[in-house]
């Protein structure tokens, strides 16, 4: 069996009209996601410069990147909130992309978690999360 490799022309551009459509059906869904009690996230922000970062710490090893859904425990709006009413709020389940480098053969391009986190090892930056949030923060 032959293993595909990436290139690093993996996707397909879209006109914006196409990805309205799949954008809109995820978008119905948010009363039903806010009835669960998570926070909504209509998309997220990352900019260019830690982009390029990311990118710079591989190189030609870097053929793309794999995006994982992810859920963390956040505030919406928490510093405002507290600001208005001096209360802290409950944290809620809160959708979120983690950007991976990856290479040809399709392995992630983290170090630090292939060596299994060593307790004493510093922790590496090599992954890419913690955009702004929309609609409450773009």
């Amino acid at each position: 069996m032959d293993i595909k490799r990436f290139t690093g022309k993996e996707g397909e551009l879209v006109s914006a009209e196409a990805a309205l459509r799949l954008t809109r059906l995820y978008q119905a869904r948010q009363n039903e996601i806010l009835e669960r009690g998570d926070n909504y996230v209509k998309a997220e922000f990352f900019g260019i410069h830690t982009f390029n970062e990311l990118i710079s710490m591989h190189g030609d090893k870097c053929a793309g990147f794999r995006i994982y859904y992810g859920i963390r425990e956040e505030e919406e709006n928490a510093s405002e909130h507290k600001r208005i009413t001096g209360r802290e709020i409950m944290k809620k389940p809160t959708s979120r992309l983690i950007l991976v480098p990856v290479d040809e053969d399709g392995n992630d391009l983290t170090a630090s978690a292939q060596l299994g986190g060593l307790k004493d090892m510093p922790a590496m930056k090599e992954v890419m999360l913690g955009g702004p949030l929309c609609p409450s923060q773009c």
